[in-house]
């Protein structure tokens, strides 16, 4: 295909009309302060805030893999909650039923999901828009009905719940430390993803496909391998959250689940790469204040994402970005 070197330039154009990022040392020093921040958490903070830092990390990673589909790819999913809970149910059945190390089904983990996500991409990359995101849900919803149903093996709607991970883990330091260690080296890697040749053809495809195509670009092949991709870094979140958690149960493979990474990217900002973490951040201590003060929490939370869609549909990071000093030129 030698008309392919072409594409690059095409994808570099596009990409400054909506992924301009941060100036690279200005990004690298904001990632440095906030990794120092997050690594002094246990000198400072108790028990209980760690715990949802843990937790928040773990859904930091899902976000920025869903946003790979969604703010690189144009990919609507609605079934990466599938390959979030593979990743936790692959730690949760190994304990419940084959007893290997513990570290061979975490490492296992993204890689089962990165099958699985092959799979369904094959079938579900065939359709386009509307009819893509209808089927990742339905495929969403059968692994949520097998696991509900399969009580033997997948212990049903009560899901499995266990002393599944090392004793060491179990200690909320050592836990934080390498939920933090294995988020940061997923998000760096995703990150390098993102910036790679590979990240800047991925958006060529979602802006403008047919001309891709008639490049000589694989549209299928890249939205494919980007679908495993994502896959993968979700299934290692849902990792992260069974040791965060210590269960799996068939509601983290509910479709519902996966519009909690949608919702953070467009908060925080799916045209930036730090946007769907710094959702995360936002959208779950939201979301634990509001369930701590009132029962109309998911009303309130839906308010502010109508609020946001409307008037910043770049996100947080987006509207930030806009109105930085070394930012020449506006969003074209």
């Amino acid at each position: 295909m030698a008309a392919q070197p072409a594409l690059p330039p095409v994808a570099d154009q596009i990409s400054r009309k909506r992924d301009q990022g941060l100036h690279p040392a200005v990004l690298a020093a904001g990632l440095a302060v906030i990794v120092l921040m997050l690594a002094a958490g246990p000198d400072y903070l108790g028990q209980s805030a760690l715990l949802e830092l843990e937790l928040i990390l773990g859904l930091a990673v899902f976000a920025a893999a869903t946003n790979l589909l969604l703010g690189y790819g144009g990919l609507v999913s609605f079934g990466q909650a599938t390959f979030y809970g593979i990743g936790a149910y692959a730690i949760a059945l190994n304990w419940m039923h084959w007893k290997l190390p513990f570290w061979l089904a975490f490492s296992a983990a993204p890689f089962a999901a990165a099958l699985a996500a092959f799979f369904v991409g094959l079938i579900a990359l065939r359709a386009r828009k509307l009819y893509f995101a209808l089927l990742t849900l339905a495929f969403s919803q059968l692994f949520y009905v097998v696991a509900e149903q399969q009580y033997h093996f997948t212990g049903g709607a009560n899901g499995i719940f266990g002393k599944m991970i090392p004793p060491a883990l179990a200690v909320p330091q050592n836990g934080y430390w390498f939920i933090l260690g294995v988020a940061v080296v997923a998000l760096l890697a995703l990150w390098k993803i993102t910036v790679s040749p590979f990240g800047l053809l991925l958006r060529a495809t979602r802006e403008r496909p047919e001309r891709a195509e008639s490049l000589g670009l694989n549209v299928f092949g890249h939205q494919l391998m980007a679908f495993v991709l994502s896959g993968f870094f979700c299934g290692l979140a849902g990792a992260l959250y069974a040791v965060y958690n210590q269960n799996a149960y068939p509601e983290l493979l509910d479709w519902v689940k996966s519009g909690d990474p949608v919702m953070m990217s467009v908060i925080g900002g799916m045209y930036s790469f730090l946007g769907p973490v710094v959702g995360a951040f936002i959208y779950e201590i939201a979301r634990q204040f509001l369930v701590g003060t009132t029962r109309d929490w998911q009303l309130i939370l839906g308010v502010v994402l109508l609020v946001i869609i409307l008037f910043m549909p770049d996100g947080l990071i987006g509207q930030f970005k806009h109105g930085l000093p070394w930012r020449k030129g506006g969003r074209k």
